[in-house]
């Protein structure tokens, strides 16, 4: 009688735990891979096109396009602030500004994203294109509503091939449309005299962005680096040597500058040009 109330036991025993087993939730399966393929009415370059043309401040409210692009920029570091840039295979980058911090966590580089354009805007921000919630006749934007950013911008595939274009502080400066809000790599380049070995911006209890001085070995061309005082690297020192530099051309009114990811960007691991 024992054997068998023993098994009786260990048999409802059993059950109970198959049953616990059965109930448990399974892992949901992994959608990084996933596109929707959301039809897609015209490339990056077509809207960042009409934005350029358009005068700085002014703005229209998009009808029923969408279009898609890879993320090369966004907040990680702190030095972009409430954006992302994408890019797409024409080669040319829009800004896509959302009233939500912490979008890296949603939004990697490399990741595929959809924008839906229907009752957005349109702005020429200061020189740059810029896909915003909304404009005012002055030019001041804002952001998409963060309870609202799914409805306007769908998440795909990651991670995908980052676009690069590799070019010269003189391409950027002769014709800074043609890089603005991509991702670009400039080769034999460093900080000029002033800009290196400090730095890479004030803290922002004394200046809410600093800008540094990009020049080439030849020292005949040079560009303006502009670092947030509330970037995490702030603080830390620019590299003294020359080499790679990986960064966003952005442009303020008609003033050409480049825009920091991360210092893991700058590759200045070369002796200095003299």
């Amino acid at each position: 009688m024992k054997f068998i109330r023993l098994t009786a036991i260990l048999f409802t025993a059993s059950l109970l735990i198959n049953s616990c087993v059965k109930q448990d939730p399974q892992t949901p399966p992994s959608t990084a891979h996933y596109d929707p393929n959301l039809p897609v009415q015209a490339t990056i370059k077509d809207i960042a096109t009409m934005g350029l043309n358009m005068n700085i401040a002014s703005s229209r409210i998009m009808g029923d396009t969408t279009i898609s692009g890879i993320v090369v920029a966004n907040d990680q570091s702190g030095n972009i602030y409430k954006q992302i840039m994408i890019e797409d295979d024409s080669k040319a980058g829009i800004v896509i500004y959302l009233d939500k911090t912490y979008l890296y966590s949603d939004f990697p580089v490399k990741r595929k994203v959809y924008i839906k354009l229907k009752g957005l805007t349109l702005t020429n921000y200061k020189g740059l294109p810029e896909i915003v919630f909304s404009a005012d006749a002055a030019g001041n934007t804002t952001g998409i509503p963060s309870g609202l950013i799914t409805n306007y911008v769908v998440k795909a595939s990651y991670p995908n091939p980052l676009p690069v274009t590799e070019c010269t502080i003189i391409d950027i400066k002769s014709n800074p449309n043609k890089y603005l809000n991509t991702l670009v790599k400039i080769t034999g380049v460093q900080f000029d005299g002033t800009s290196n070995n400090v730095p890479y911006a004030q803290a922002s209890s004394i200046a809410s962005g600093t800008s540094r001085t990009i020049e080439d070995c030849s020292h005949t061309a040079s560009v303006v680096m502009y670092n947030s005082g509330y970037a995490s690297f702030q603080s830390l020192t620019t590299p003294t040597g020359n080499g790679t530099l990986y960064c966003i051309c952005s442009q303020y009114i008609s003033t050409v500058q480049l825009l920091l990811r991360d210092t893991s960007d700058v590759q200045f691991t070369s002796p200095r040009c003299p």
